[in-house]
């Protein structure tokens, strides 16, 4: 992809490339529509395996509550969740996704998503990345791990593409190639997009905005 294209906007609606707008325009409109129901500690009912009520009690050996089965005594320990992603690189240019679900509805991230079972993190990094944007990736190297509380554990890549073309899905509704100076910092999806950024930026010997 040449530099022009790494400055451009690929929309869902006029499925064209087009100039990158501005980053408060390009926020559009957030979603007040709630978040759909999240798996929690107070939304666990029913053991999985037998179908009874469960019950927070201590667990050992360190006795933290979890949730057991009334009946077969299954304990429900809830993990975080992983989810694999990239930093698609071009011509000094990164790859980013504007929602259009919620969370983060109307915001920008990086492609990515949760690892199914029987999944390795990279398989599900450049899948993750191919169903988003449409670009076939290789993976060069672990950028970072991010972690916090309440949240999935997000494992990103570094990655160069090696195939495909520009193409939305049900998830997000646009697609930017940007430089650092053009990082929309005030609409960015979530805490793990903005630090991943912000540590690719500083990488580049460039002073990162947010």
């Amino acid at each position: 992809m040449s530099r022009q294209a790494a400055s451009a906007v690929w929309t869902s609606a006029s499925r064209r490339v087009a100039p990158v707008p501005s980053a408060g325009a390009r926020l559009g409109h957030v979603s007040a529509d709630p978040a759909p129901g999240v798996l929690g500690p107070h939304t666990v009912r029913f053991c999985p395996l037998c179908g009874a009520p469960t019950a927070r009690e201590p667990v050992p050996p360190d006795q933290r509550e979890q949730h057991v089965c009334s009946r077969c005594r299954f304990v429900f320990y809830l993990n975080p969740k992983v989810v694999g992603a990239t930093l698609p690189e071009q011509d000094g240019a990164i790859l980013l996704t504007r929602r259009s679900i919620n969370p983060g509805r109307g915001l920008w991230t990086f492609p990515g998503g949760f690892v199914d079972f029987g999944e390795s993190v990279t398989d599900a990094a450049v899948r993750e990345t191919f169903e988003e944007t449409g670009l076939t990736v290789d993976l060069t190297g672990l950028h970072n791990v991010y972690t916090y509380p309440d949240a999935p554990v997000i494992v990103v890549y570094r990655a160069r593409v090696i195939g495909g073309a520009l193409a939305t899905c049900d998830e997000n509704d646009a697609l930017a190639w940007v430089r650092p100076a053009e990082i929309p910092w005030d609409a960015l999806a979530f805490p793990s997009t903005r630090d991943a950024l912000r540590e690719w930026v500083a990488a580049r010997g460039e002073t990162p905005g947010g």
